[in-house]
């Protein structure tokens, strides 16, 4: 085996293993989450031709989704955009580490994503959070080609950043934030660059804010203001205290939120400026933590929320840790097992993840199906905190205040423990009850 090949045969078992753990989610066909099945409805409007229910859903995503519902209704068609778009993920993520670094810290990133849980668990999941992050790598990479590699400034082809940053902005609202910031950390380290040439830049943001037209507009359309959607899209997740987000990333045990091999990565993504001060490390770290610190300050943790951030420091981690063991065998062989190990864990946690699933939407598909067999064909309505999941499974409506606008359709209200108390006309008939739901019937 020649050195030349051994980066090629590195990146090509990572992304098996990716593959593979997202085959198993896939396959699966677990049902769909809240999120995901407030995509897959949004897709079923946008082929209906109906107004959208929720403006401040990604409308891009919502776009992604249509191509799984015009295959079919059932989980895998539906997840099946988010598989490919998984997939180029962590091709853009090992792209990005071998432009910046070289071929073995590419090869290797592929390696190390698929090894950790926080990404590969996401892999098959009908989410924005991995597309966004895929077109804000793609838009990093060709900004730190351009603006970190070249003597000369850079060149028109930087042009390209445009379209993949707008395409992360459509597809998650929130990666506006990582954008601005990738912007000013480019501005601030590549200046001397960009001051040979800067003609290329003004028409790189100038189109970037060309693409976002439609957006200002809708929002205009919707909240009276440009910045409306994504003030609004903003405030969905939901946040009880500020820096709620942050707590929870920096406090939480790393091995379990973020995977096994997160502390051997991100640590010294951490303090990468250490070893490596060249401005594309320096672009690339201060945009992490950067991103890492706002997301958490403004919302509650979720960790795909700042998948960028982690992406970014895992690219770093594993520079750093590639110029500390380079050229000690043993220590590689150790690292690579490690690596090994952490796909096989993975892999045992994706097969969890189906009955975790299932064991956590019973209770919903169980009122789903009863509302199915007990409405029929009459048109529906259905009442209840997991409102997205109950319409994709029931077929029927969610129903929205006031009642007098739905007079001639029966009205389905599912009731958890926790739901709170729900008033509406008609005659009730309880169609379905168990300790953990029940489903009452109101009559016209």
């Amino acid at each position: 085996m020649t050195s030349s090949r051994l980066p090629a045969m590195i990146a090509a078992a990572g992304l098996v293993a990716w593959i593979t753990s997202a085959a198993i989610v896939w396959l699966a066909a677990s049902p769909l989450g809240h999120d995901e099945a407030q995509y897959a409805l949004s897709a079923r409007d946008i082929l209906a031709g109906t107004e959208a229910r929720w403006f401040y859903l990604s409308s891009g995503m919502s776009f992604v989704s249509v191509l799984g519902v015009i295959a079919g209704d059932g989980e895998i068609a539906v997840r099946f955009p988010a598989v490919l778009l998984g997939i180029g993920f962590v091709l853009t993520a090992g792209g990005l580490a071998w432009r910046t670094y070289g071929a073995m810290t590419g090869a290797w990133t592929i390696a190390v994503l698929a090894g950790l849980r926080v990404f590969a668990g996401n892999a098959a999941e009908l989410l924005s959070d991995l597309p966004a992050t895929t077109f804000l790598l793609a838009g990093t990479l060709v900004m730190i080609e351009e603006v970190t590699k070249r003597d000369d400034g850079p060149r028109w082809r930087v042009l390209l950043a445009a379209p993949a940053l707008a395409a992360a902005l459509y597809l998650r609202y929130a990666s506006c934030v990582p954008i601005a910031l990738l912007g000013l950390a480019v501005l601030a380290f590549g200046f001397r660059s960009i001051a040979k040439r800067p003609l290329p830049v003004i028409a790189t943001a100038a189109l970037f804010l060309a693409l976002l037209v439609p957006h200002l507009v809708t929002a205009m359309r919707e909240t009276g203001s440009p910045l409306g959607i994504l003030m609004a899209s903003k405030g969905v997740p939901g946040q009880t205290w500020i820096a709620q987000g942050l707590a929870t990333y920096l406090t939480s045990n790393p091995v379990s939120y973020y995977g096994l091999l997160s502390p051997l990565v991100l640590l010294p993504g951490i303090v990468a400026p250490a070893m490596a001060r060249d401005r594309a490390s320096l672009i690339l770290w201060s945009v992490a933590i950067a991103d890492i610190v706002a997301l958490g300050l403004i919302s509650h943790a979720q960790a795909r929320y700042i998948f960028f951030g982690l992406t970014l420091l895992v690219i770093l981690g594993i520079e750093v840790i590639r110029r500390v063991i380079d050229g000690r065998r043993a220590v590689v062989i150790a690292a690579a097992t490690a690596v090994a190990i952490s796909w096989i864990l993975v892999a045992r946690g994706q097969l969890k993840r189906d009955t975790y699933r299932l064991e956590t939407t019973q209770a919903i598909r169980a009122a789903a199906a009863a509302i199915r067999a007990d409405a029929g064909s009459a048109p529906c309505f259905v009442v209840g905190d997991q409102f997205t999941q109950l319409e994709w499974y029931s077929g029927c409506t969610s129903a929205h205040f006031p009642w007098d606008s739905i007079a001639t359709a029966k009205i389905y209200v599912v009731r958890t423990p926790s739901t709170a108390p729900v008033s509406t006309r008609g005659v009730p008939t309880v169609i379905a009850t168990r300790p953990d739901v029940n489903v009452t019937r109101y009559d016209p």
